[in-house]
């Protein structure tokens, strides 16, 4: 049995269609990959603390002047203020 190939005018608009329909999505695929390859890292998500639960672990924030220095049950001696502005 013998198979006669024949490159008519549908068979080639098809190739070409096809072709294209290819060369478009891997263009698309490579803006895709480069849009998430440029973009920043992000940070690990923490959830933010509300003042009351920060009460309910034992924080407690002090206003001393003009800085707001907040201190911790586990640091009781504020070693590691934050003052909300400085005056230099």
């Amino acid at each position: 049995m013998q198979y006669v190939f024949s490159m008519t005018a549908r068979m080639v608009t098809i190739v070409l269609v096809c072709a294209m329909a290819l060369c478009v999505l891997l263009f698309l695929l490579g803006i895709e990959i480069g849009v998430r390859y440029m973009a920043p890292a992000k940070a690990p998500s923490t959830s933010p603390v509300s003042p009351a639960a920060m009460v309910q672990q034992g924080s407690v924030a002090t206003d001393v002047g003009s800085e707001s220095v907040a201190r911790s049950a586990s640091d009781p001696a504020g070693a590691s203020p934050t003052p909300a502005s400085s005056n230099n």
